[in-house]
Formats: C-alpha cells, structure tokens, sequence
C-alpha cells in the first residue's frame, strides 16, 4: 500500500528528500518531521539518519535551556531556540528504534531503547518539577504600565488560564515503554518486566493493549505482535485575548478617550496570546487526529483479533498545552502591556510636538505603531506534525512458522479507511517478532 504523505514545513522539504536522504534546512520540529515522513516511506535508513542529528541538536538545546522554568519575561518564545517538548524528546528515540529494527539491526534498536531509559532517569521528573514551579514576578511595573492606560487589570487577571496540575504533566511515554518491552524480549535480556509494569502504570483506559501474552509465551510458541500508527497529531494554535472587553465576547473593544499629558491618543485595544488546542465543552479534544476507531487484523487461516490503544499521542499535546498555558500568557501579559505602554508614550510625544497642521501624520504614525505591537505579538506554536495521532498494538500467540493476513483500519461507522497485506512473517519460539503498520488517515 502507497501511503500519501504530508511534508511540512512551509514547502522547505521536497517530496526528493524523503527518497533520496537530502540534508534538509530547518529547525528541530521540521527535522523530526521529515524523519518521520521518511520513516513512514519505509526509508528508515535515511530516517535513522535524520533522528540522529534531530536528537543531538534537541539534547543541546534542552542542555542549554532546562534549569530556565519560565525564560525572559519579555522574550517572546517564537525568537528562541526551540528544544523540542518533552513528548518528542522521548518520541524521536522510540521511532528511531523502529527504524533499526525493520532494518534488521537490532542491536542499534536497543541503543535506541537505552536512550530512552537514560532521558527517563535525567529529564522527565525534572521536567514536571519546572512546569509545576510559581514564577516570581514582579507584577508593579506592569500595574503601573496598566495605570498609565487606564487599564483595568482585574479584568485581564481574571482571564488568565488556569493553574497547571500533576495531572497535566506528561511524565512518561506509553509506546516507549510498550516498545521497550518488546524489543528486549526479542533480545533476551534488559528489563521487559519492569518496562511492562511501567507502561502498565501509564494506562488511561481500561481496554489498554497488554504485554501479558508477550511475557508468558509458551513452549512451542511464539509471538506476532503489531504497531500500528493511525492518522496525524493534532496542533496547537493560537488563542488570542483582546482588552478591554466590555462584552466578553473575546473580541475586545476600542480605548476611545484615552488622554496623555493633553493629547488624545488614537483608539487602540490590547492583545495577549498562549497555545491552545481546541477542545469541547467537557474538556475533550474536540477535533481529533484521526478518524479510526477500530484496527482489525485478520490472519490468512482465519484467526483474528483487535488491536487496543497503546498511547493516545494527542492527549500528549493537550497535557503540553495545558502545562504551558498559564507562564506563556504571563509572558505576552508583561511583553504587550508594558510595549503598548511604550508605543502610548511615544505618541504622545509625537502628536504633542507636531505642528496642528501636520498632527493627522503623527495620529496616522502613533496608529501604526500601537497596531505593531499588535502583530509582533504572537505564541509559540511549535511543534512536530508528522506524529502520529495514536499508536494501537496486540497481536497473536502462535505456533513457529510463516503467516500472511491483513490489517484493516476503520471509523465509528464501519467504513474501511486503509487496508495493508503483510505475507510469510517468520515467527520463532519463545519470542515477539513485530511488525509495523501505517494508516495515515
């Protein structure tokens, strides 16, 4: 089965480079995603390659930034290195020892693993400790910018996002776990044990994929046991807070008298901006990655099953984005309020100073200038988008020897969304033998 792939970054990346390994331009969130678009081309040799300079670069940049919780007040985050969130940092090793497996290496799978397990011990609880962490900042100079517009700050306080919580921190990935156990089992050796109970301990739903059949194998018997990624990763967005708001309708409305030593200054409104992604009244997400409900896979002798939820990788954007919500809404509240404050002033002084025949050029100026801070102000938005949306797993006990079937994707109303034929899987006593399905749909 072809599969039609997506390659972003703004057209950077050609549909050649997938195919013939062309080093590619671009910050850490594009390199991952022509990995995984090479990845899901079945070029995981050029993958692999992509996912090594991804990971040495994340690691330099995270290096560099993971004792700074919160950063520059009035640094806008779009202007700074990105590093990665924390998902991808453990996603890109997982992926990548996909790629060595389906290129028969195994061994440079399991470096892939112990990568893994490395950055779980070194960065996850850190990472959860900074999120969690208060900011102290020093909220007077910005009540004074507020005062001199004639702001009502109250009003702005209380549209802050809310507070992070332990359960928004993304501590640890599902699929690594899951995938960590299985390649050791095929090894023979590390901690297959400890990795199921870890992932065991990760499970958001009852019908959660299980290791258990993998870690009781019978004599005689061996295992053939299926990853199959489904559709793509939902993206954050913008959201964007006007004031003042007297309506409360979000949009904001104009300051239309404001008076500075004698002038009036041109009517402006204030924005502030933080990721977000768009979710239902309940919480949910509300558009999700992909339209798949079901993964059936169906062996050439009739023996069939239904592959179950591994990890839900779009609950990793939204636990993201609920953790980072509140400290970058801050930051654009101290960036725009206090550069507005500034533009004010400067008008003020440049209606003042010109001549009454000329003041409509310095009204029409001080306008552009009040709107450019305005359009400077944006939220950081960043991330990988050839994730894919969900990852399902399961798969059969059998006797040793060679098996075909097919796997079949659908939606909640039965409809068929991809279809893929594996034939003559070699599967040996005693161990999981794996293989890899994509439905990008």
């Amino acid at each position: 089965m072809k599969y039609k792939i997506l390659v972003v970054a703004l057209g950077i990346i050609s549909g050649a480079a997938v195919f013939t390994g062309c080093a590619t331009s671009g910050g850490i969130d594009t390199q991952i995603d022509v990995a995984m678009a090479q990845h899901y081309e079945k070029e995981y040799s050029y993958s692999a390659a992509t996912f090594n300079r991804t990971d040495i670069l994340m690691e330099q940049a995270r290096t560099k930034s993971i004792s700074q919780a919160a950063g520059a007040t009035v640094l806008n985050e779009n202007i700074t290195e990105y590093n990665g969130n924390i998902y991808e940092y453990l996603l890109i090793n997982a992926f990548n020892s996909l790629n060595y497996y389906n290129l028969g290496n195994l061994e440079e799978a399991l470096v892939e693993i112990r990568k893994i397990e490395n950055k779980q011990k070194l960065y996850v609880n850190l990472y959860g400790d900074l999120v969690l962490s208060k900011d102290e900042e020093d909220y007077s100079t910005l009540e004074n910018a507020g005062s001199y517009m004639s702001l009502d700050m109250g009003q702005i306080y209380e549209s802050f996002p809310r507070e992070p919580k332990e359960s928004d921190i993304y501590r640890d990935s599902a699929f690594a776990h899951y995938l960590a156990a299985l390649m050791y089992l095929q090894y023979g050796g590390g901690s297959p044990e400890l990795h199921s109970k870890q992932y065991k301990a990760l499970w958001s739903q009852s019908n959660q994929a299980s290791l258990d059949d993998d870690l009781s194998i019978p004599k005689g018997y061996g295992r053939l046991d299926f990853i199959a990624l489904g559709g793509r990763i939902i993206c954050r967005h913008e959201k964007e807070l006007y004031f003042p708001d007297y309506d409360g309708d979000g949009i904001g409305d104009f300051i239309p008298s404001l008076r500075i030593d004698g002038v009036t200054i041109p009517a402006f409104r204030l924005k502030y901006v933080y990721p977000a992604i768009f979710e239902d009244a309940e919480g949910h997400v509300a558009f999700p990655g992909t339209r798949i409900s079901k993964i059936h896979v169906v062996l050439s002798d009739g023996r069939e099953t239904n592959l179950e939820l591994v990890e839900n990788l779009d609950l990793a954007v939204q636990k993201d984005v609920a953790s980072k919500a509140k400290k970058a809404f801050v930051r654009s509240l101290f960036r725009s309020t206090l550069k507005k404050a500034s533009a004010v002033s400067a008008a003020a002084v440049g209606i003042s100073s010109t001549p009454a025949d000329f003041r409509f050029l310095a009204e029409l100026a001080a306008i552009a200038s009040l709107e450019a801070v305005d359009l400077a102000e944006t939220a950081d938005v960043r991330q990988a988008k050839n994730f894919p949306s969900v990852i399902y797993g399961g798969g059969f006990t059998l006797e040793s020897g060679l098996y075909s079937g097919k796997i079949e994707y659908f939606d909640k109303n039965g409809k068929c969304l991809c279809c893929e034929d594996f034939k003559d899987i070699q599967v040996k006593e005693g161990i999981p033998v794996i293989v890899e399905s994509v439905c990008l749909d």
